[in-house]
């Protein structure tokens, strides 16, 4: 079988993760990546340099599929498009309940209207996650699901803190204590020199930041940090068949950016087998995200 050529759409940090990934996978290969016009002329990354870019899909030939990696106010828009013009998409857009219904609902009536599959919320949540918590549920019919997911980045302090002169890049999260409050943990990487007690001083002077329970860290790297800063716990306890005190338990730590990445590239993996209509990954038989390797995955995970 031939290997897929899936274009990228958008070279943010998951666009970049998925075509290194697209890159490292013989069943797949990065026939472009699309960026926004005025992005079009700007350099690729090296590992990307023979890789076409263009402004739009229609410009790349032979096509099987589009991995849609832009903001997800934006997807909509992105995913309509590129199912007009007969290209198979698969986004991960992070909506939830109601509000992922009706986003599924408006990609399958275009889905179906161009006679083009789309998989939607192909990532870790919605995605990977949801068929965890899927299964449990399927395990323990009668029970309850609690998750706790590691510190959220705040984007904004993120940003304060690294306007302090003297600091490189900044990534503040939220903690949460067992009393309930508050503390926020900021990281910073400084510049060469600079002394990180008049570092901790200034943040902790920044109006932003004012009246809250804070720790400031030096760190050799944030971006390595962000990678790794992300994470879950879910615990499931109910009763199966009659019979109480299940519990399961699912504790990961991991690169969000790099699992959404192989989930997105998973769900494309399906793609020829789909018909014209919007799926998410619970619509799927898990089988089908393997692509050729399907009969190994069988022989080796059953």
């Amino acid at each position: 079988m031939k290997p897929l050529r899936l274009a990228v759409i958008g070279l943010g940090k998951l666009g970049e993760a998925c075509g290194r990934a697209i890159m490292a996978d013989q069943q797949l290969v990065l026939a472009g990546i699309v960026r926004r016009i005025e992005h079009v002329a700007e350099p690729l990354p090296d590992v990307f340099r023979m890789i076409p870019a263009v402004s739009h899909v229609s410009e790349l030939s032979a096509v099987d599929g589009a991995i849609i990696c832009v903001p997800t106010e934006h997807v909509l828009q992105v995913a309509h498009d590129h199912l007009q013009h007969g290209v198979a998409i698969v986004e991960c857009a992070e909506l939830h309940g109601e509000a992922f219904l009706q986003h599924k609902h408006a990609i399958d009536r275009s889905a179906v209207r161009h006679k083009t599959a789309a998989l939607v919320g192909a990532g870790w949540d919605p995605g990977a996650l949801s068929l965890f918590r899927n299964l449990f549920a399927l395990l323990t019919p009668k029970g309850h699901t609690e998750i706790t997911h590691r510190p959220g980045v705040s984007l904004h302090h993120s940003t304060v803190a690294g306007a302090v002169p003297g600091v490189k890049q900044a990534l503040s999260t939220e903690r949460h204590t067992i009393a309930g409050k508050t503390q926020r943990y900021v990281y910073v990487e400084l510049e060469s020199g600079v002394d990180p007690i008049k570092i901790d001083r200034a943040i902790r002077s920044d109006p932003h930041f004012l009246g809250e329970e804070m720790l400031v860290f030096p760190v050799e790297s944030v971006a390595a940090l962000e990678d790794e800063g992300h994470g879950v716990f879910m615990e499931r306890r109910g009763a199966a068949a009659g019979c109480g005190h299940q519990l399961f338990l699912l504790e990961a730590r991991f690169s969000k950016l790099a699992l959404t990445a192989e989930v997105m590239l998973a769900a494309a993996r399906a793609l020829p087998g789909c018909k014209a209509r919007a799926y998410g990954l619970f619509d799927l038989p898990l089988g089908r995200l393997w692509g050729e390797l399907r009969d190994r995955a069988e022989k080796e995970w059953i």
